[in-house]
């Protein structure tokens, strides 16, 4: 159950993010590979329209009644969690998602100029000394990309990859002081208006509660 929590939160948050920030409203879709540090390596597909977003979760192997796909309506702030194969849904509403918000300058962020400040402000937050420095341009999957390489005096390093087009942040590598090694990048990025039906709940499915949703994961094992 704890590792299905760390990695739901992780792919919320990277979710949140594609549609946080207004400032520069691009719609496409993506595929994101993605690595959580446990040595698991994902591939999952999304879909930004205008403040809407689309996250769809790999099948899984055995066929167990996994989420599926995860929907964000930003304006509403509500986040839907889609269980296909049980035809469900679970809505997360208003403050129960606030850390998934807060979080979104993480990879969308407020300067498009300096991307790496906010990290930068969020290590010192959380007593963390991050030097961070410009490294040059660089061309990720054929797209123009600003690359940024951070270290902490503690022997953490990475690099992140800023898209200015779609106002994001598309690649992101980490290694932390004890060597581990975690981020995502974004592939087959196109730009192109998104249908809206991707980003609603689709007909037929039924609403649970959390209590619920608690004994459907109680049945899923590792995420």
């Amino acid at each position: 159950m704890k590792a299905f929590s760390r990695g739901l939160a992780f792919t919320l948050l990277l979710l949140m993010a594609t549609v946080a920030t207004s400032a520069q409203r691009v719609e496409f879709s993506a595929d994101m590979r993605v690595s959580d540090g446990t040595g698991r390596t994902q591939i999952l597909k999304i879909s930004v329209g205008n403040m809407r977003a689309r996250f769809d979760l790999p099948k899984q192997e055995n066929g167990a009644s996994g989420i599926g796909s995860i929907l964000i309506d930003f304006d509403h702030q509500f986040i839907f969690l889609l269980i296909p194969q049980a035809k469900l849904y679970l809505q997360i509403e208003g403050s129960a998602g606030t850390p998934f918000y807060n979080g979104a300058w993480m990879f969308r962020p407020y300067a498009a100029k300096y991307p790496c400040n906010d990290w930068v402000s969020e290590g010192d937050r959380r007593g963390l000394t991050l030097r961070c420095k410009s490294a040059g341009q660089d061309v990720l999957d054929g797209r123009p990309t600003q690359r940024w390489d951070a270290t902490t005096p503690e022997g953490g390093y990475g690099s992140l990859w800023f898209d200015p087009e779609l106002n994001f942040i598309v690649k992101v590598s980490r290694t932390s002081k004890s060597g581990v090694q975690s981020g995502y990048e974004m592939q087959n990025a196109k730009q192109a208006s998104q249908p809206p039906a991707l980003f609603e709940v689709p007909t037929g499915f039924r609403k649970f509660t959390l209590t619920r949703f608690a004994d459907v994961l109680a049945g899923l094992g590792q995420w």
